[in-house]
């Protein structure tokens, strides 16, 4: 089964790291993982704002994003990958994509339980 992580981050590169805020971010990058648990970057799209809080969710959807690394996210884009079937992982902040990536696979990262931030 194909899978491809949405992360936002600080920065394009898989040494930048993750976003504090999901809607806040600087890009959003995607990860395709391979069978073997190997993983590359796939995509990077700059984060020019949004007018709305569904538009990034929508956008990393329309890359086939099938899973997503977050650090904090508002209300409203956390209900919208719930209604997606997009399963959440509670990121490391100040860590970098590779190594909340590594995490990952390792099944160290926690799923999300709810919004983590009031601004929404």
């Amino acid at each position: 089964m194909k899978k491809i992580i949405g992360i936002p981050s600080n920065g394009p590169n898989l040494s930048d790291n993750i976003s504090e805020h999901f809607g806040h971010c600087n890009y959003f990058v995607g990860i395709n993982i391979n069978e073997d648990n190997s993983f590359e970057k796939l995509f990077d799209i700059q984060n020019e704002g949004h007018n709305g809080c569904m538009e990034p969710v929508m956008k990393l959807k329309d890359n086939e994003v099938t899973d997503v690394i977050l650090s904090g996210i508002g209300g409203r884009p956390y209900m919208g990958f719930l209604q997606l079937g997009i399963p959440m992982s509670q990121g490391v902040p100040g860590k970098s994509i590779e190594e909340n990536v590594k995490l990952y696979l390792k099944g160290e990262l926690k799923e999300m339980k709810g919004s983590s931030c009031s601004d929404h």
